[in-house]
């Protein structure tokens, strides 16, 4: 039996699947949002104690407390992450289907883990910036060493909040993604049969605004450059290979807050996207 096609009025026949699917991108930025913030806080405050220990502020403590936010960042990636990837593992498979070995599961959270490390250096560069600011101004040392210290607040500043939400935005989604990309190779496999995947890009809602040019470019409904290609091959999208929407290995300015996705195809078969929300 065809599935419905919806032409914008009436019932839309569509929307429990719709709201599954937004749920699901949901839970998982708010999950990663709160682990990542949470992790990040206690770092900071570990941070602050040490950088602020003298009567001279010290930048260069933080280098000793580098292996603590690296062993941090290691358990993010293998608990909350690695859940996020097993989604699609979970949906397509089974519950019981052992994805956390596959190579592209384990060379997506050495990648993942590999972009999130860079904490440290923003917090010495921005310690050494408040500095060089306060210094300029003419402030004594209580002066710049209450400057640093409200740098490390949560409350007292925007900057540590955002970033969660960037990284909760961009991890959340990566990580849903690289699960399609493996589970779809994971049932080519079970099955035998050629499959194909597309990638489908942010054209409706409010987010649509800021879809990136070379991502609707890549889009699988766009004509000539749509990017659709067979399971386990990467997407060519602005100049760079990627496995998948949110690929940790490619550049940050074709990552960072993505919210493209991905479909699978049998070679041949035709794509309805009058809701290309379901089909994500």
């Amino acid at each position: 039996m065809a599935e419905p096609v919806w032409d914008g009025t009436g019932t839309d026949p569509w929307m429990p699947r719709r709201l599954a699917a937004q749920a699901e991108a949901v839970v998982g930025e708010r999950t990663v949002f709160d682990d990542y913030l949470a992790r990040l806080s206690r770092w900071l405050v570990m941070t602050r104690r040490a950088v602020m220990r003298s009567p001279i502020t010290d930048p260069d403590a933080i280098w000793a407390l580098m292996p603590a936010w690296a062993e941090s960042m290691t358990e993010f990636v293998h608990s909350t992450i690695a859940d996020l990837i097993g989604t699609a593992y979970r949906k397509l498979l089974g519950p019981g289907y052992i994805y956390s070995q596959r190579p592209h599961v384990t060379a997506y959270l050495a990648e993942a883990q590999n972009r999130l490390l860079n904490v440290p250096n923003q917090v010495y560069d921005r310690i050494v910036g408040e500095i060089a600011e306060g210094a300029g101004m003419g402030e004594g040392m209580p002066q710049i060493a209450k400057r640093v210290e409200e740098m490390f607040s949560l409350t007292n500043t925007p900057y540590w909040p955002n970033r969660a939400v960037v990284v909760a935005r961009t991890e959340s989604m990566a990580a849903l993604n690289a699960g399609r990309s493996g589970a779809f190779k994971a049932v080519a496999e079970e099955l035998g049969d050629p499959f194909e995947q597309g990638w489908l890009a942010t054209t409706v809602g409010p987010a649509a605004a800021t879809t990136r040019p070379t991502h609707l470019a890549a889009d699988i409904g766009t004509p000539i450059t749509g990017q659709r290609v067979p399971v386990g091959t990467p997407f060519l999208v602005g100049g760079f290979w990627l496995d998948q929407p949110g690929d940790p290995s490619a550049p940050i300015n074709e990552t960072a807050q993505c919210r493209c996705g991905t479909v699978l195809l049998r070679p041949g078969e035709d794509l309805d996207l009058s809701d290309r929300q379901m089909i994500r």
